[in-house]
């Protein structure tokens, strides 16, 4: 079985094994579970063996797992990141151990059993993150419509880099101001997140193309810089992603 993704707006699906790892953060929230073994999650200060974990966002770590485990990375700034949130708060990692993993670990089982197929499965996730969100989904939860504007221009166009000035132009905001009010309202760094956003939407791309045409197509400076935004944000490389073993 190999490597398997899919991302939407709102969360991003892995399927696969992580023999190799290394420290990196991201983002998004983080839900990882297997059905079958223990997996080893790393922090910098400790170690955690478990089947089922919860990592927040801008957390560094590495999963190692010898058997196929499922990843769930969620954006925090939708309904679905919001009850997270509210849920987990200022928490790092948590073990986890209700229904949500308990579903999620039955629908990786039904996969590996190759009982449905990976569409369907993402299709299953959908269902169980979307029954699990808050019910405020028409609610601007950075409580601040100027960068709720900058999120969503950059991403309508996210192959375009835009420079600080633009965005904060765009929001009619002082660069200084604007990059203050982006980190209080996301608890993001403004230049990292437009990186991760690029990122994590050229990954689709990045099947059909070369790690250097696709680098190009999204604003990297060039396949070199490309690569390391990878690994510091997954932690592997885009090579490995790519892997059908």
């Amino acid at each position: 079985m190999g490597n398997l993704f899919h991302f939407e707006k709102s969360f991003g699906v892995f399927v696969g094994k992580l023999i190799e790892n290394k420290l990196h953060k991201h983002y998004y929230q983080q839900i990882s579970v297997s059905s079958e073994t223990d997996m080893a999650l790393f922090l910098p200060k400790q170690d955690i063996i478990g089947k089922a974990f919860f990592i927040n966002s801008n957390i560094s770590h590495k999963l190692i797992s010898n058997t196929t485990q499922l990843t769930i990375l969620i954006n925090p700034l939708t309904p679905i990141g919001h009850q997270l949130h509210l849920k987990f708060g200022q928490i790092d990692y948590v073990t986890l151990n209700n229904l949500l993993t308990k579903n999620l670990q039955e629908l990786i089982g039904y996969f590996i059993q190759q009982k449905t197929e990976f569409s369907n499965l993402c299709k299953q996730i959908a269902l169980i993150l979307d029954s699990y969100k808050c019910n405020c989904e028409l609610e601007n939860h950075l409580d601040d419509d100027r960068i709720a504007k900058a999120i969503d221009l950059m991403d309508k166009d996210f192959e375009k880099v835009f420079s600080l000035e633009e965005v904060a132009d765009f929001c009619s905001l002082s660069s200084t101001r604007f990059l203050h009010l982006f980190k209080e309202k996301t608890n993001l760094n403004f230049r990292r997140y437009q990186l991760s956003n690029k990122l994590i939407k050229s990954l689709p791309y990045l099947l059909e193309h070369s790690i250097t045409h696709t680098a190009y197509t999204f604003g990297f400076s060039d396949s070199s810089h490309y690569t390391k935004t990878f690994i510091e944000t997954f932690g592997v490389t885009p090579k490995f992603l790519l892997s059908k073993k």
